[in-house]
């Protein structure tokens, strides 16, 4: 899906095509950014088209009905639309295949002309040594029309395959870090309310100066404080983070998951203390509630799986 820099680019045509198909006007008022960005390459594309059909007018006219397709997918979306993430699939792959078709309308010298476009384009998403990119340095002004057409689609083929897979490795990652959050945050409540329900065990034994406070209630404020902790330690990655101009907004998702996961993170830490498996004293509330900042700023070494996974998908991506 080319909603980043990253992605190969079409180059861009005339803006004022003298003949051929008009280009249709916005149906719906873009609300997302990977919606703006489609939006964009829509206008982008249908340019692109009206200046071809000068000479291909039924095959444009065909590739422009394709493209016609995307406009109803540039709205609302509802919750599970969103973790599938179909409408964004659609929209980027039905691109990908009509700019892959207007290779084809596209004459050689037009096609010699556009080399080192997509050549650059092309070596934003693939190593240097990638065989359709050694394929196509070495077209000449010797070659075939149809072998120039041919080695052209292929390394958009391959460009857009590899944005693909980006896309829908970063969307699984979205998905499951927002599962854990949830399943977190479930758990976070349901051991209040079972420590509140229940009047025999006490999953914290309280400060001597706590003595008459519920156990539910100490539990609540040791999960409060386990969030600031978490959120304190969370801080700094947040502010620097990057979104790579992706629309799943991992960043947001990294902080979320150790906001929740940060208070399981402070009870466990305290539960060992008590038990007696960590050898530390817990003389007062204060002791406790900044054992709990500690345990739960901690967290780093549970969620840096997501924070590795995240920086290995918008590395080559804030490189562009």
């Amino acid at each position: 899906m080319i909603e980043q820099e990253t992605q190969p680019e079409a180059v861009p045509g005339p803006r004022n095509a003298p003949e051929g198909l008009p280009v249709p006007p916005a149906t719906s008022v873009p609300r997302a950014v990977w919606q703006v960005r489609v939006r964009t390459k829509l206008d982008d594309l249908y340019q692109q088209l009206a200046v071809l059909a000068t000479h291909h007018l039924e095959q444009a006219a065909a590739l422009r009905a394709q493209l016609s397709g995307v406009e109803a997918v540039l709205g609302r979306s509802g919750v599970i639309e969103w973790l599938r993430g179909g409408k964004l699939e659609y929209a980027w792959q039905t691109i990908h295949w009509v700019e892959r078709a207007m290779v084809g309308l596209r004459s050689a010298d037009e096609l010699t002309g556009l080399l080192p476009a997509y050549r650059s384009a092309a070596a934003q998403v693939l190593p240097a040594d990638d065989k359709v990119l050694t394929d196509l340095d070495t077209v000449t002004g010797g070659v075939s029309a149809d072998l120039l057409r041919a080695r052209v689609q292929a390394l958009l083929q391959r460009c857009h395959a590899v944005s693909d897979e980006f896309h829908e490795s970063a969307r699984r990652l979205r998905n499951r870090m927002l599962g854990l959050s949830v399943f977190a945050l479930v758990a976070e409540v349901l051991v209040v309310l079972v420590q509140w329900r229940s009047h025999d065990v006490r999953l914290l034994e309280a400060p001597t100066d706590a003595g008459g406070v519920p156990a539910w209630r100490l539990l609540f404020f040791v999960l409060i404080a386990g969030a600031l902790g978490a959120f304190l330690s969370a801080l700094p990655s947040m502010i620097t983070s990057r979104s790579g101009g992706l629309p799943y907004k991992l960043p947001f998702q990294q902080g979320l998951l150790k906001l929740a996961i940060g208070p399981l993170v402070a009870v466990v830490g305290i539960m060992l203390v008590i038990g007696g498996l960590v050898e530390t004293s817990v003389s007062s509330t204060a002791a406790l509630l900044g054992l709990a900042i500690v345990f739960g700023a901690g967290q780093q070494a549970v969620t840096a799986f997501a924070d590795r996974r995240a920086a290995e998908l918008l590395g080559p991506a804030a490189k562009s």
